[in-house]
């Protein structure tokens, strides 16, 4: 018990008794308080991330085969389970080649890409070129922008499809949240391609890049809308093209004939349903869809002009 002599006043006895700011006081050992761990924002949610750094979260991503354009991406490559809106300036610019690693991932692994209302022909015989099989490729034709975006949506509804690209010169803001919600709802790879334009729309894509053309081979891409911080300087993306490589060690090899194509009943059923009398939308095989008049370098990038959906093949794929 202390007791306060009555000749010092107790503002006098708390002077005596303070230590000075910096002196020790022998046998005393101040606390020092321990710094607090912080959780990082993905730990809390998938949907959460620092805004100084690219998001992590849980979801699943497909690389895209560059090395420079993982480095800027959440997670390190393309998002599956959401949509990726790609803005062009027009088609042609290189948009098929940038897709090209991630494409042939899905193709090696045995899995089905559709092209839902490309502005150009697929060429049966690039995409034999870039190793891909032409049997796993769906070819969508779509006249009216109605029924573009019904055949899209159950194409994601029967999650028959690991790689989904839909061409869409115009969409009501509704329309692309009803694709955002379908897709979340699998683990598939949906592009769209809409035009430079459509910037100035809001858009529930995870991920929005603007391409432009640099050159014959890059692609000069903005980040308009990423999981993680702004990016104000574009990136210059060279794309390599593996048939130009070796173009000059490339001969000609025989064509193997088609085997018959075995459908799995969902995807039969499917494609029954869309391809029915009453439905604008038509499925086409690509094997009567090549040209060897068109050039080497045409996929979809620079071709001729996809014929209309009353123009059917005359091999559909029912």
């Amino acid at each position: 018990m202390f007791v306060l002599p009555p000749s010092l006043s107790i503002a006098e006895a708390v002077a005596e008794c303070a230590v000075p700011v910096g002196r020790a006081v022998p046998g005393f050992r101040s606390p020092v308080p321990k710094a607090s761990k912080v959780p990082l924002p993905e730990t809390l949610h998938p949907a959460l991330w620092s805004a100084g750094r690219l998001a992590r979260g849980d979801g699943r991503v497909l690389a895209t085969g560059y090395d420079a354009l993982n480095a800027e991406l959440p997670g390190g490559g393309w998002p599956l389970g959401g949509l990726i809106e790609l803005l062009c300036p027009q088609s042609g610019i290189g948009e098929c080649r940038l897709l090209r690693p991630a494409l042939s991932t899905l193709c090696m692994s045995a899995r089905r890409i559709a092209l839902v209302a490309p502005p150009h022909l697929p060429n049966a015989v690039r995409l034999v070129g870039w190793d891909f099989s032409p049997e796993q490729i769906v070819w969508v034709r779509a006249g009216e922008s109605s029924d573009l975006l019904w055949a899209a949506e159950q194409l994601l509804r029967s999650q028959a499809f690991d790689g989904v690209l839909i061409w869409l010169n115009r969409a009501r803001p509704g329309a692309l949240r009803r694709l955002q919600v379908l897709a979340q709802a699998g683990e598939s790879a949906i592009w769209v391609f809409r035009p430079t334009h459509a910037q100035r729309e809001s858009s529930p894509a995870v991920l929005r890049l603007g391409l432009e053309p640099a050159g014959a081979d890059a692609l000069s891409i903005h980040f308009h809308k990423r999981r993680g911080p702004l990016r104000e300087l574009p990136l210059l993306l060279p794309l390599a093209d593996p048939l130009r490589a070796g173009r000059a060690s490339v001969r000609p090899l025989p064509v193997p004939p088609m085997e018959p194509f075995i459908m799995d009943p969902v995807t039969a059923k499917l494609l029954a349903t869309l391809s029915s009398p009453s439905s604008s939308v038509a499925f086409d095989a690509l094997s009567d869809a090549s040209d060897s008049n068109t050039p080497d370098n045409a996929v979809l990038d620079r071709g001729t002009s996809a014929p209309s959906p009353s123009r059917r093949a005359s091999t559909p794929v029912v």
